[in-house]
């Protein structure tokens, strides 16, 4: 069995049809839908457990609240599991490979961590979780004072030579598939996690990596030359910015061995068809 793991907040066609692709037999699904986002949405299923999380938490971007949802979705799942996997997606999301493609591969791969390691230089990690970030929950606030402030802060934090921590931290993207142990060995650290990335900057790019590399784990990540080949995802980063799937990508999304896709959000309604149609 596998546990798919959604963190969604809008688009509820897309999610509609991410859902429907992973309506199998074999899988159940748990949704974290924003609670900043309004109504949950209705959604169903014919063949997998569906569970829309009652505890629901407004997720902003950069701030630890999207590592808090994460923790939430894997807790629900890990209560009701055992699974031989746990793929974490967002709702923007859609699968490149049929479900029999996917459990197939991961029953080959047995106890691979298909975690994403991205190279970061240490000036970069040192400035994400070496400092307290004012108003961590308004990375993205147009109020200048609020921005003036923080920067000040930080600032100051330099000046007094404070350090954090001197655990090794790495970074990649959040969106990975792993095992109930490692799993189980998350859920255990979540105090750690909170003490080491609340109030940085960008946790959720952190926490499971750093979580990985410091344990045993570390030694069955899938080795891969890049960061989204770790994490078996199709994913557009181009001068740090995420790029939505379009029709040119098509061909080498779908000849590529990743099992997943983002983002859709901003794809046409004919592009985001015909990638369902493959993933069937």
């Amino acid at each position: 069995m596998h546990a798919y793991l959604i963190l969604a907040h809008n688009d509820i066609p897309l999610l509609k049809k991410l859902v429907g692709c992973l309506d199998d037999s074999r899988n159940d699904i748990y949704i974290h839908w924003d609670a900043k986002s309004g109504a949950v949405p209705k959604l169903s299923t014919e063949k997998s457990r569906l569970t829309i999380l009652d505890e629901r938490i407004s997720v902003n971007w950069a701030s630890f609240s999207m590592v808090e949802a994460e923790y939430l979705l894997f807790k629900a799942a890990f209560a009701n599991g055992p699974y031989d996997y746990y793929h974490l997606l967002s709702g923007a999301d859609l699968p490149v490979k049929p479900q029999d493609y996917i459990h197939a591969e991961c029953d080959r791969l047995a106890g691979t961590e298909f975690i994403a390691f991205a190279p970061a230089s240490k000036e970069e990690i040192d400035y994400r979780v070496q400092h307290r970030f004012l108003f961590p929950e308004e990375f993205r606030t147009k109020n200048v004072l609020k921005r003036g402030l923080r920067i000040l802060y930080v600032k100051y934090q330099d000046l007094a030579h404070r350090k954090r921590t001197s655990v090794e931290v790495k970074k990649g993207s959040q969106w990975c598939s792993v095992t109930q142990d490692f799993v189980e060995y998350l859920l255990g650290r979540e105090e750690s996690v909170r003490e080491l990335f609340s109030g940085t900057f960008c946790p959720d790019e952190m926490f499971v990596q750093t979580v990985c590399f410091n344990s045993p784990f570390c030694q069955k990540v899938k080795a891969a030359a890049t960061e989204f080949e770790g994490n078996m995802r199709f994913i557009k980063w181009e001068e740090g910015k995420l790029l939505p799937i379009v029709d040119a990508d098509f061909d080498a999304m779908v000849e590529s061995d990743r099992w997943f896709a983002r983002k859709f959000s901003e794809s046409g309604e004919e592009l985001i068809n015909r990638t369902v149609q493959i993933s069937r």
